[in-house]
């Protein structure tokens, strides 16, 4: 595969023209001619097999009929065979029903906003903590902090045990870990209890943010994931703000260590519904697993190709070693090489930092030293930024049809750069509401405008967050995982950061100016996707990763 890779890369250097002297250096692309000259499917007689033919290699690829058909014919036969899906294979997810595939969508979603729930109640009872445990402010933030740091660190470790071991099996195990560390928080005696705790959920809780990207590529088609997108950016954008709606009240009426058995009887009720109806939806799990159950039917007719069966991903397969390796070194070679997820990172951290930070600021704003909301009260004011996301999702299908316009126009290729057309008046919808924010942050103001305001902020960081996450996945397909694990490890450490000194900004630079340096600062991120459209193919064929997917022409799960 290296020299197909490095055959298509020497085709796209420039060539010099000599004509007695050195005339020009023109840059040839390859053309889908030539790709598909290179790469190109051969029907053979063999019960309808397919030979994929390579410039490298030279495989058998057959469905589980196929192959059990040939290995009867040719009982001796041991040329390797490797197993793939047949084209309405009932075992593939992308060939799996529109229900079953929503269903599982909207589980794995559902997940993303109970983790952030999760992260995020614990704001509503940091007074309560601290007064308790007699300990400052700046102490108990570090609750939300350090679920947040687990959120960031916990997927260099869930990544590779998912693809070795299938989805299906982090996604249980890690989620009843989240359940059980309710436990101790519920019970704790000293604040150290909990913020050790909080790190620990959060590692294990980053299971969505890990495994939900990829279960909706294994499910969708990369033309016909929008709306399926559409759900998990909601579950994404809308999640963190509704964990203060929900948790404001219980800890006013019934105390901070409730809230955590609560948690704990929610989230336990959706472990129950992952263990019953969650299947694995990784192609290469299931390939794998098909595999031996063909080799074991061919086995028992004594039939020479069980030796020589492996699944079509056999060559591409990693050990664990490997796996971890890949995951802890090269998000941060795609972070710093990469244009592309650097800026998506960066843009991204900043959009999350803010979130977060708002756990801090809205207590300031509508709290006691503001309009004189309650706890209960002050959760409430976050709906803004709930519902938000939600008005932003229902314009959504505008995007998909403009991307699938323009893939219509691209020969039904892929076309990275539309995904962000949406996200070039997004861009403008953060540094106004946040501006818009600040300067009715007055109490002479009606506490009704600094939460609308708050709500197109919202709708800004839906629409930007969906374009970056689904160009980032076009842009580097096979490759993605890496890229948005770089971004992912960013958003959270930012995330992390900012709420440790959110109150301080606050009180110190007044409510209106702290709001406003946060929109003077989104100012300096407007022109990130408008280089993306207008610039993105350019950066594409520059970058060594986005370069091998330049064509746009395959689909693979990542």
């Amino acid at each position: 595969m290296n020299q197909f890779t490095d055959h298509i890369q020497d085709e796209q250097r420039s060539v010099t023209t000599l004509n007695g002297s050195q005339l020009s250096a023109e840059r040839r692309e390859i053309s889908p001619e030539d790709l598909s000259a290179l790469e190109k499917k051969i029907e053979t007689p063999q019960s309808g097999a397919s030979r994929i033919e390579h410039a490298d290699s030279d495989k058998l690829m057959l469905s589980e009929e196929e192959a059990l058909a040939r290995a009867q014919e040719h009982p001796q036969d041991k040329e390797p065979i490797y197993l793939t899906f047949s084209k309405d294979d009932k075992e593939n997810p992308r060939t799996w029903t529109h229900a079953k595939k929503y269903y599982i969508t909207i589980l794995v979603s559902t997940l993303n906003v109970l983790t952030c729930i999760c992260a995020g109640g614990i704001s509503s009872a940091s007074t309560d903590i601290a007064a308790e445990f007699n300990v400052s402010a700046e102490v108990t933030t570090l609750g939300l902090s350090m679920y947040i740091l687990g959120f960031a660190l916990g997927p260099l470790v869930l990544a590779p045990l998912s693809e070795y071991w299938g989805r299906n099996p982090i996604y249980i195990w890690a989620w009843l870990l989240l359940v059980i560390f309710q436990i101790p928080l519920a019970l704790a005696t000293n604040i150290e209890t909990i913020i050790v705790c909080r790190f620990i959920q959060g590692f294990f809780g980053s299971i969505p943010l890990t495994n939900t990207g990829g279960t909706v590529s294994d499910l969708w088609a990369r033309n016909e994931c929008g709306n399926a997108m559409a759900i998990y950016g909601l579950s994404s954008t809308a999640g963190p703000p509704i964990a203060l709606v929900i948790s404001g009240y219980i800890v006013q009426n019934k105390g901070w260590r409730l809230l955590f058995w609560i948690f704990m009887a929610i989230l336990g009720g959706f472990w129950i519904l992952v263990v019953l109806t969650l299947p694995e939806t990784r192609h290469t799990i299931i390939l794998d697993k098909k595999t031996k159950r063909v080799r074991k039917a061919m086995q028992k007719q004594g039939l020479q190709a069980a030796s020589n069966i492996r699944d079509a991903n056999a060559d591409e397969k990693k050990g664990l070693h490997t796996l971890f390796a890949i995951t802890l070194t090269r998000p941060f070679r795609f972070l710093f090489t990469e244009p592309i997820t650097f800026c998506a990172a960066i843009y991204n951290g900043f959009i999350y930092g803010i979130v977060y930070l708002f756990n801090e600021a809205f207590p300031l704003v509508f709290g006691p030293t503001g309009h004189g909301f309650s706890t209960g009260e002050w959760g409430l004011s976050f709906l803004g930024l709930a519902i938000g996301p939600v008005i932003a999702a229902l314009f959504h299908p505008l995007q998909e049809r403009y991307y699938l316009r323009r893939v219509a126009a691209n020969d039904g290729k892929g076309s990275p750069e539309a995904r962000m057309w949406m996200s070039l008046g997004g861009a403008f919808l953060l540094p106004i509401s946040l501006f818009w924010f600040g300067w009715t942050s007055y109490t002479t103001v009606a506490w009704i405008v600094p939460i609308i305001a708050s709500a197109f902020f919202g709708a800004g960081i839906y629409i930007i967050i969906l374009g970056i996450l689904n160009y980032v996945v076009d842009s580097y397909q096979t490759y993605s995982a890496s890229a948005l694990a770089g971004v992912i490890l960013v958003r959270n450490l930012v995330g992390a950061g900012f709420p440790l000194f959110g109150q301080q900004m606050y009180e110190k630079l007044g409510y209106e100016w702290a709001s406003t340096l946060l929109a003077f600062l989104a100012i300096l991120y407007i022109p990130i996707p408008f280089i993306f459209f207008y610039k993105g193919e350019t950066i594409r064929l520059r970058s060594p990763w986005a370069r091998e997917h330049f064509n746009q022409d395959e689909d693979k799960p990542h």
